[in-house]
């Protein structure tokens, strides 16, 4: 096997400047030759930029991955430099589709973000909503994350899609106006993001309300997060309190609601490019919230004045509760193998305001337990049921990656009740859930796990008995 380094001139089949607005791109194509001098493998790579043409930073892509429609005109490659080509005798010319113009059409131009807003406002904090609003026309207070935070990078495009070229790839004739940002990329594990964060938010006391218009190619992801700001170790800090942008929503505008907090981004994700060619794109983002001055956080109650007995009866003393003060029959299994964190009574809000809660759904507590990455918590209460019961209670979970499971019956083999894994806009409330459980011995079981890359709290509050008289959803009758 001898390695040989050529180079290919490439034409782009379209006004389309393709990421350092090069017209024509120089690649290093690294071919390694057999007894037979066959080609085995091809990588494009836009030297110049130290990017492949859809935007990727240091890793080679192979070309049809990128795009099958290269047609070769001549087959002779001329051996070069890595940079500039060297001087070749001939030149083999390769007639490359634009990526950009599959997804945009022809009249779109590609261009690197311009964070100078971002540069000179050294990140923030803003001092007001309006530094965060962004239409793409002007510098705004956003950025690319750089590396290893993501691995993929947003650009701004102008110039007017073609709405059939544009319907085709993103499902929608709807298309941006003006400058917007967008991002594209051939397959990548589904995990590689491209990562656009805004100037940090000193302080809100209230929820920070994002709204945006946005669209993705079938498959593609796109979460707004938060993420403390000033993190120690940058490539540490995790994505909090994500919530999924449906594609169904698109283009929008689509507003979701993030927790107030102190010293935070906010972070637009793009992720999950595993086709050949995948894309997303944004376009008038507005970030409206009330600064306030930093307060101290309540911390959790661990002795309330006066414990609320529990109700009367078998299986209402083993299995209601409404939190007030105390966990009635419910056991804490942190220190029992089962759990590697513990649930704890709150009154008020719960740990950090990004990922945690404000209050109780009823009543002034509630338990909550917050789970770092591979955690779990579990409560557990045991006892009969006279009858087939509905069990329903309160939860809030709206962290991506954690997942709340509630199973009853004799060995709490019976889990109808599992939370999804994703957060879509509107989870950041109080939700009404339920299991059905059969008459007889149960062990019920509230199951807090976090299976993702982000941490996060889950809240439980209001547990019930119910005649079994309808659907189950729709049990109103209470047993005690």
């Amino acid at each position: 096997m001898k390695e040989q380094e050529y180079c290919l001139f490439v034409e782009v089949k379209s006004n389309i400047k393709i990421d350092m607005q090069i017209n024509t791109l120089c690649y290093s194509i690294m071919q390694y030759f057999s007894s037979e001098a066959e080609m085995d493998d091809w990588t494009l790579l836009n030297v110049e930029a130290g990017r492949d043409l859809l935007g990727q930073r240091r890793q080679r892509v192979p070309l049809l991955a990128i795009d099958a429609r290269v047609a070769w005109v001549a087959s002779f490659a001329c051996h070069g430099r890595r940079r500039g080509c060297g001087t070749c005798e001939e030149e083999t010319i390769v007639t490359q589709y634009s990526p950009m113009a599959e997804l945009f059409g022809p009249n779109v131009r590609a261009m690197p973000y311009d964070s100078s807003t971002f540069d000179s406002a050294n990140g923030g904090p803003v001092t007001g909503p309006e530094q965060m609003s962004c239409d793409f026309e002007t510098s705004c207070c956003w950025q690319n994350n750089k590396p290893p935070l993501d691995k993929l990078e947003w650009s701004t495009l102008e110039g007017t899609p073609d709405p059939e070229v544009f319907n085709r790839a993103f499902g929608t004739p709807n298309i941006p106006s003006g400058r917007f940002l967008a991002i594209a990329s051939g397959a990548t594990d589904s995990s590689d993001e491209a990562q656009f964060h805004s100037c940090s938010i000193a302080c809100t006391e209230e929820p920070v309300r994002v709204s945006l218009r946005h669209w993705t190619t079938d498959g593609v992801k796109l979460q707004v997060c938060t993420r403390e700001a000033f993190f120690d170790n940058p490539e540490n800090a995790p994505l909090l309190n994500c919530q999924e942008l449906p594609r169904t929503s698109s283009p929008g505008p689509t507003t979701v609601e993030l927790s107030p907090g102190e010293f935070f981004d906010v972070v637009i994700v793009a992720y999950n490019f595993v086709s050949n060619l995948g894309a997303a794109a944004v376009d008038d983002v507005r970030v409206d919230f009330v600064p306030c001055t930093p307060t101290e956080e309540p911390g959790v109650v661990e002795t309330p004045a006066e414990p609320v007995p529990p109700p009367a009866g078998g299986e209402c003393e083993a299995f209601v509760c409404g939190f007030e003060g105390r966990m009635c029959a419910y056991q804490d299994l942190a220190n029992s193998g089962l759990a590697t964190t513990s649930w704890e009574i709150v009154q008020g809000r719960f740990r950090n305001p990004l990922t945690g809660l404000n209050n109780a759904p009823s009543g002034n507590y509630y338990v909550a337990t917050y789970l770092l990455p591979n955690q779990r918590s579990v409560l557990r209460s045991t006892g009969d049921l006279a009858e087939e019961r509905v069990i329903k209670f309160q939860y809030y979970k709206a962290t991506q990656g954690i997942q709340l499971v509630v199973c009853c019956g004799p060995n709490s083999d019976i889990c109808s009740f599992k939370t999804p894994i994703d957060v879509e806009v509107g989870d950041r409330v109080w939700k009404v859930g339920y299991v059905v459980c059969p008459a007889g011995p149960n062990q019920i079981t509230f199951t807090a796990i976090n299976n993702g890359a982000n941490q996060g709290a889950v809240g439980l509050d209001d547990v019930g008995v119910y005649r079994m008289t309808g659907a189950p959803q729709d049990a109103t009758e209470t047993v005690c």
